[in-house]
């Protein structure tokens, strides 16, 4: 029967212990230092999950309470937060920061840098930007009459729904971007309530504040009121052509632009006006009503002093500057000047008859006197940047539960604690080689350099019964240099001599 026991595939290495006095400190106190570093990175970079969150500033999202921010994106990749850009497609609502007026998205449009040419887009990629060199192309007021709603005309027998078109534009990483917008204002729209007859209706406006937004506060004021102060004369008018059997106004529209020349704003020559006017004449009858044959360009200036019917044009021309001033204002345009609701000089102008002004069967506001009066109770006038309002897709990073976040963390420190110890060991070994090529020869069969041999330890001496396993070192004469060594090792059986010279 064979006394051979059975060897398995897998083997073990012999190993010795390392002769340095310092490996031992080194480990303990390198394994600590490294257990404390891989466990606070890889608390930062797979402490967290990314979870979905909707925010309205993506700027703030990004940084409030993160200090993951700080460091290096390869630690913390996954668990940075993100945002995507807001998709704004052509002919949607939109609305700023400052919550006052909306305007709908008309056209949006770069110049290609080769070619100059304007490339359209069907959507706005909005990220957070603020509205750079807006400016009011033209501001339009559309007047009826008989074609209003009931309610509208329990109000006032007149309505007028000012259009005003801006050109804003944007800078972006791919370079700078133009879009239109598009305001509607109209004080007493088809929705009203009948029930809110004589009181300040406050409609056209998202919200306001007299103490943080003040200029818009005033703003919203002079628009309101004026829109009364233009429905009331246009009114008027139509009394006066009836008292005297003529036939009136049924509706119109008058347009104002920038005239370029005038850099004062209280001059009635500050716009260009053009205007057209239906008079219904019963039937398929009718008169068109427009400033043909007088001089280009018609101002207001000329068409009150000439009286030209109807006589409306101081009151317009107030509400259509009451209307600029508050756009630019809203879409944030600091340096643009002249401004009504940036001047205190201006706003005084404007506002002094504002409580004398005559309007029909409601209140406007929310101011109803002067910026003398009210001064001391409204906030700064002042006008802030601003950026659309939306809200944006984020992905941030949220604690893991105790559970999940201790034990992600104990695989990752295994993992990377095994390798710095490999690293150490392999380090420490290459290092012992070289100082002592026979290191790595087990101490029973070690043959020193000069013939001498290093015998073995009592610890490493073989027991009964174990001689099969294990070889027997003999040494004979060690004082010499040509000594034999014999080797005897059981191996099935057999024995085996090995000498060496």
């Amino acid at each position: 029967m064979s006394n051979r026991k059975y060897e398995s595939f897998f083997s073990y290495s012999v190993s010795r212990p390392f002769p340095f006095r310092w490996f031992t400190p080194g480990a303990i106190i390198g394994g600590i230092v490294s257990l404390a570093l891989f466990t606070f990175l890889n608390f930062a970079s797979s402490g967290y999950n990314l979870v979905v969150q909707i925010s309205s500033n993506p700027n703030a999202t990004l940084s409030e309470g993160n200090w993951l921010q700080r460091w290096p994106s390869f630690l913390t990749a996954k668990v940075q937060p993100t945002c995507e850009p807001a998709n704004l497609p052509v002919n949607s609502q939109i609305f700023t920061n400052q919550t006052a007026l909306t305007y709908m998205l008309t056209n949006v449009w770069q110049h290609h840098e080769a070619t100059g040419e304007q490339v359209a887009s069907p959507s706005l990629s909005y990220y957070n930007n603020v509205l750079e060199n807006c400016s009011v192309a033209s501001i339009e007021m559309n007047l009826e009459s008989m074609d209003r709603s009931a309610n509208q005309f329990a109000y006032s027998e007149w309505g007028a729904l000012l259009r005003s078109y801006a050109t804003c534009q944007i800078a972006t990483s791919s370079g700078v971007v133009f879009f239109n917008l598009t305001q509607t204002y109209e004080y007493v729209p088809s929705t009203v309530s009948y029930t809110d007859i004589g009181k300040f209706l406050g409609s056209g406006f998202l919200s306001r504040n007299q103490t943080t937004r003040a200029s818009l506060w005033w703003g919203e004021s002079l628009m309101s009121t004026y829109w009364g102060a233009v429905t009331w004369e246009m009114q008027q008018e139509r009394e006066n052509k009836t008292d005297n059997h003529e036939y009136g106004i049924r509706k119109g529209t008058v347009s104002f632009m920038l005239n370029g020349s005038f850099s004062d704003i209280k001059d009635l020559k500050y716009f260009n006006a053009d205007y057209r006017f239906i008079v219904d004449k019963g039937g398929s009858y009718y008169d068109v009503i427009s400033p043909g044959g007088l001089p280009m360009p018609v101002t207001a200036e000329f068409l009150n002093a000439t009286s030209e019917y109807p006589n409306i044009w101081t009151k317009a021309d107030t509400l259509a500057k009451s209307t600029y001033s508050t756009i630019l204002t809203d879409l944030g345009q600091t340096t643009a000047t002249p401004n009504i609701l940036s001047d205190a000089t201006l706003l005084t102008y404007f506002t002094s008859n504002i409580s004398q002004i005559e309007m029909a069967n409601f209140k406007a506001g929310p101011a109803n006197e002067s910026f003398d009066d009210l001064n001391a109770t409204t906030g700064p006038l002042r006008v802030t940047p601003s950026v659309i309002s939306t809200t944006y897709l984020c992905q941030v990073p949220e604690l893991k539960s105790a559970g999940n976040l201790i034990l992600a963390i104990i695989v990752a420190d295994l993992v990377l604690m095994q390798g710095v110890w490999q690293l150490y060991k392999i380090s420490a070994e290459w290092y012992l080689t070289r100082r002592q090529p026979t290191a790595n020869y087990c101490q029973g069969c070690m043959i020193m350099s000069g013939g001498e041999l290093s015998a073995p330890s009592e610890s490493s001496a073989t027991t009964e019964g174990d001689t099969e396993n294990y070889p027997l070192v003999e040494v004979s004469n060690p004082s010499t240099r040509d000594s034999t060594v014999s080797m005897h090792a059981v191996e099935e059986g057999h024995p085996r001599e090995i000498q060496s010279r």
